[in-house]
């Protein structure tokens, strides 16, 4: 996967100057199965929108056809947390009305994305959507380096891990920002004329929340659009509206 890769290298007049730098640059920092990477640029994911999300799939992810509503994004989330559950306490713990659960519930089951116990209770089939898409949000500044880390650190509500990149020909790491990254986990690339360099690592996580559900269905949405997983890849086909 390669963005489009147009332009010179900094110093940038304006952030969205990087994209194609970073196009070629990237992804050989991000693995080393670029064709394994998938991604979106400024998508809107809960109340945030990162510069670029990407993600690294496996063999066992499943095509996506259409979106999982909020409160189905709840439903899948709690049950990634609790491994199984009733129906009925999915509904109190959520505060689902009776009319929403059962919508939720019947989408749910249609998709193929969980399984019923011999108990009744709801168990989520989770290795195969959530978990075969290593996620990484990155947000690009000039040189606002505190504001992009405080965004990069709200990415972590739904991403394995985040990065900030900055102008390195315009700004010059020092012990403040370097001391406040490691404290964040968020990483920190410096983008410069002759390069692109890992300045801090991200420390990977694990997270479990609705965004997450729903960053990876958009990534799964575009590799399915793309002609990239195929109906026939992977477990049966997903069917969440």
């Amino acid at each position: 996967m390669i963005l489009p890769a147009t332009g010179s290298s900094g110093p940038f007049r304006f952030e969205r100057d990087m994209f194609a730098s970073l196009g070629e640059l990237l992804p050989e920092k991000f693995t080393s199965t670029p064709d394994r990477l998938v991604y979106l640029r400024e998508p809107t994911v809960g109340n945030v929108i990162p510069d670029l999300l990407f993600g690294e799939w496996t063999e066992e992810l499943r095509p996506l056809k259409r979106n999982f509503t909020f409160i189905e994004a709840c439903i899948l989330a709690l049950l990634e947390q609790r491994d199984e559950l009733l129906e009925s306490e999915i509904s109190q713990i959520l505060h689902l009305s009776a009319p929403a659960a059962a919508r939720a519930f019947k989408r749910i089951q249609e998709s193929g994305l969980v399984l019923l116990t011999r108990d009744g209770k709801i168990s989520l089939d989770a290795g195969c959507f959530t978990r075969a898409l290593f996620v990484t949000a990155v947000e690009l500044k000039l040189r606002r380096w505190r504001e992009a880390l405080d965004q990069a650190v709200n990415y972590l509500k739904f991403a394995d891990r985040a990065y900030v990149v900055l102008d390195g020909d315009q700004i010059s790491r020092d012990k403040e920002m370097i001391k406040a990254f490691r404290a964040s986990r968020v990483g920190l690339f410096m983008l410069r004329a002759r390069g692109l360099s890992e300045v801090v690592s991200a420390r990977e996580q694990s997270c479990v929340s609705p965004q997450r559900v729903q960053a990876v269905q958009k990534l799964c949405i575009r590799l399915t659009e793309s002609g990239r997983l195929q109906p026939s890849m992977g477990a049966p086909c997903l069917e969440g509206v």
